[in-house]
């Protein structure tokens, strides 16, 4: 059985290697950096830690049986939601998890919420189609150019998840 938390922050020091175990199985296929496993984990946990701090952020923790088998990292500013990683084990990717993510999401967002936007690597055709798929457009390239930049509407994502229900 598949369930969903909500990360309690003074756990993420003891649950971050494997929440980073899975971030990176997923993208050193897809868009390896190039560092050491040890260099991009550093890295990796000092921004998300530092990103913790605000209330705003939060990661969702995706179990099944008990085990971390993904996460879904975002946060709520003004009128806005940023969807900054959404991650799955590949061993589980295709499984019927994403309304079941949303729905806990969407019960947990501030009803101010209009906006939606997301990056994908460009090299990860997978999560650019599913982003296209709950409603969003590409508006843009990150600073890097290595990720397209997704923009929707709130109401979009809304009526993708009411249709799949």
């Amino acid at each position: 059985m598949t369930t969903f938390y909500f990360l309690n922050k003074l756990d993420f020091d003891r649950l971050s290697k494997v929440i980073f175990s899975i971030l990176e199985g997923n993208m050193s296929e897809i868009a390896p950096t190039g560092n050491s496993y040890e260099d991009d984990y550093n890295s990796w946990f000092a921004a998300v830690k530092e990103g913790l701090i605000k209330e705003q952020r939060r990661i969702i923790l995706i179990l099944s049986d008990d085990e971390l088998i993904g996460f879904f990292q975002y946060y709520t500013s003004n009128n806005k939601l940023m969807m900054e990683e959404i991650q799955i084990r590949s061993d589980w990717q295709g499984k019927e998890i994403f309304r079941n993510l949303y729905g806990l999401l969407i019960s947990n967002l501030p009803p101010e919420i209009h906006d939606v936007e997301a990056y994908a690597n460009k090299k990860n055709v997978k999560s650019q189609g599913i982003l296209r798929h709950i409603g969003l457009v590409i508006d843009g390239e990150n600073k890097n150019g290595n990720s397209y930049h997704f923009h929707g509407k709130y109401d979009d994502l809304l009526k993708w998840y009411n249709r799949i229900g």
